[in-house]
C-alpha cells in the first residue's frame, strides 16, 4: 500500500531518461545526470510525503503501534536517504540532546514514538495529548524550490488536519538527492512551528 504511494510520488514520477547508461565494456563511461530535478518531481515528492504521513496515522488508528511502527520504518526506507549516510533531520517536536537526528532510528521514533532513547510521542500518529486524533489531511504549500543537478531543496508550510478538526501548520524545509534508480531521497528535513510573534 505505502509502496504505491511513495513510488507514485518519489519514483514513478521520476523519468529514468536523464541517466545515460554505460554503452558497453569497451567504451564504458560513468553514468551522467543529463538534466536537473524538475519542479514537478519535487512537488510530487512533497505530496507523497503527506500521503505517507496520513497512511501512518490511519494505520496507527486502526492497528496500533504493532502495525504503524513497521510501516513507518518501511516508508522511511523508501523516502529518506539513509543509504547515503546521515540524514540531517530536525523534527518539530524534538528538544534537548535529541533535537537533531541523523539516524534512521531517530526518524522512526519521531514518526511513531516507542523509543526511550528519544522520548517522542509520535508526530505521524496524530495530534499530541492524551486523546490522539489521527491526521486525515496533509497539504504542502511550497514557497521556494531550488534545483541543482541531482539535488533540490523545497521550503514552505505543511498544513495538517486531524479527524477531530484540529489543524496545524508546520514550517518545512526538505533537501532531496536523486538515487541511482531515479527516485528522490530526502537527505535534509527541517521542521519547526511558525514564529508566533514578539
Amino acid at each position: 500500500m505505502f509502496q504505491s504511494i511513495l513510488r507514485l510520488g518519489l519514483a514513478s514520477a521520476v523519468s529514468l531518461a536523464p541517466l545515460i547508461a554505460c554503452a558497453g565494456a569497451a567504451d564504458a563511461k560513468p553514468s551522467v545526470m543529463s538534466e536537473t530535478i524538475r519542479v514537478s518531481e519535487v512537488k510530487a515528492a512533497q505530496e507523497a510525503w503527506c500521503e505517507a504521513l496520513i497512511t501512518i496515522s490511519k494505520t496507527h488508528d486502526e492497528g496500533g503501534l504493532a502495525q504503524s511502527k513497521p510501516l513507518a520504518g518501511e516508508i522511511i526506507d523508501a523516502a529518506y536517504g539513509y543509504q547515503f549516510g546521515p540524514v540531517a533531520f530536525k523534527p518539530t517536536w524534538a528538544k534537548g540532546d535529541v533535537t537533531f537526528r541523523d539516524t534512521r532510528s531517530g526518524a522512526v521514533s519521531y514518526f511513531v514514538g516507542d523509543d526511550p532513547a528519544f522520548g517522542d510521542s509520535g508526530f505521524a500518529i496524530g495530534t499530541p495529548g492524551t486523546t490522539r486524533s489521527p491526521w486525515v489531511k496533509c497539504k504542502p504549500e511550497i514557497f521556494v524550490i531550488q534545483s541543482f543537478g541531482n539535488t533540490a531543496n523545497a521550503m514552505g508550510w505543511v498544513h495538517l488536519e486531524a479527524a477531530d478538526g484540529t489543524t496545524s501548520k508546520v514550517d518545512k524545509t526538505f533537501g532531496y538527492v536523486r538515487d541511482d534508480e531515479g527516485a528522490l531521497r530526502i537527505v535534509v528535513h527541517h521542521s519547526s512551528t511558525p514564529f508566533a510573534g514578539y
